[in-house]
């Protein structure tokens, strides 16, 4: 995996590192400005970081635990997978990757919204089929059916409980203009077709994800792509072999969501399928 450095240099306190796990202990010794789920937050001579952490939680909160490498994976994975998007055309936050677990971004106002892509039926779509809710026609409400398209959904991101919102309350809101809703919509169909296609090649599904974008601080007009992209913290991550035989063997975070088998075993294991 290639590792893209600063295009202004690495600030002088992590440049001097020696050992990379120093580098979140300077860090978080000097700048912490804010915690998130499972990322912190850095500001350092004008510059912004994150800290993915080992921190993991599911169902909104409910259940929390720490695992070995789990930060350090998913950073590796998010800089691997915005590179890739970058050279493909899709704007990011991505500036530069600090080993193990620290990444520069560009500073963004984040949109309200959070963006999910779904090929394969899982997760909150199959539990609003089971309350009841209706489904589009053309999806078989069972665990593991394919959407045919696949398809693109919005939830809210800063509630205290995410929701689904229609493209109606988006633009009612004043978040996005219909055509930064296409532009947003065109850009997650793309990752999705961009990731799906080098995943299979590596004997992976790819069930589902989500994404965030931003607006640049500087150019309200500008926006990029943000947070992390292809990590199983964010994508749900399948093994074909096991599908193609009427299994679904999850290489993902419903590993601890329903008490699976062992995350740090399981994220390591994903991180080299993809990119080694």
């Amino acid at each position: 995996m290639s590792q893209r450095w600063s295009r202004v240099g690495i600030p002088v306190l992590i440049r001097k590192i020696l050992k990379p796990s120093t580098a979140t202990d300077n860090l978080m010794a000097t700048t912490r400005r804010r915690a998130g789920k499972s990322k912190d937050i850095f500001e350092e001579n004008g510059k912004t970081f994150f800290e993915f952490t080992d921190r993991t939680t599911a169902f909104d909160g409910a259940k929390e635990n720490e695992f070995s490498r789990k930060g350090e994976v998913c950073c590796r994975l998010s800089t691997y997978w915005f590179e890739i998007l970058e050279k493909e055309g899709i704007p990011t936050h991505f500036r530069a990757f600090v080993p193990p677990n620290i990444m520069e971004v560009e500073p963004l106002n984040i949109l309200p919204i959070e963006v999910i892509c779904r090929n394969f039926v899982a997760g909150s779509l199959l539990r609003r089929h089971e309350r009841g809710e209706s489904l589009p026609i053309e999806i078989e409400p069972r665990l593991g059916a394919q959407i045919p398209g696949g398809m693109v959904e919005f939830t809210t991101k800063f509630e205290a409980k995410d929701r689904p919102i229609n493209e109606r309350e988006i633009l009612d809101n004043g978040w996005l203009t219909l055509d930064e809703l296409d532009s947003i919509r065109d850009c997650t169909r793309l990752t999705n077709r961009i990731m799906s296609e080098r995943l299979l090649k590596r004997g992976i599904i790819l069930a589902d994800f989500k994404i965030e974008f931003g607006r640049d601080k500087n150019a309200a007009e500008k926006i990029l792509l943000a947070d992390e992209v292809g990590t199983p913290d964010g994508c749900r991550f399948w093994d074909r072999d096991a599908y193609e035989q009427g299994v679904i063997e999850s290489l993902d975070k419903d590993v601890y969501r329903y008490d699976k088998g062992d995350l740090s075993d399981v994220y390591l294991h994903i991180q080299r399928r993809i990119c080694e």
